[in-house]
């Protein structure tokens, strides 16, 4: 069994909140929420955690 790093910790939270789990049966990311809903991502969850920050809006209200 491997163990988390809390770096990795940490990214698979942030993915979490931006909507989106590991499938079991396929083993990849996947997107629960809309716009991007049914999005399938087969990296780690630093990776993808790193993509949603290139992604996001850099200005903040």
């Amino acid at each position: 069994m491997a163990f988390k790093t809390p770096h990795e910790t940490a990214a698979e939270a942030k993915i979490a909140k931006a909507g989106w789990k590991r499938d079991k049966k396929t083993g990849l990311w996947k997107c629960f929420r809309d716009p991007e809903r049914g999005r399938t991502f087969s990296g780690t969850a630093v990776e993808l955690a790193r993509q949603l920050d290139a992604k996001a809006p850099s200005s903040e209200d």
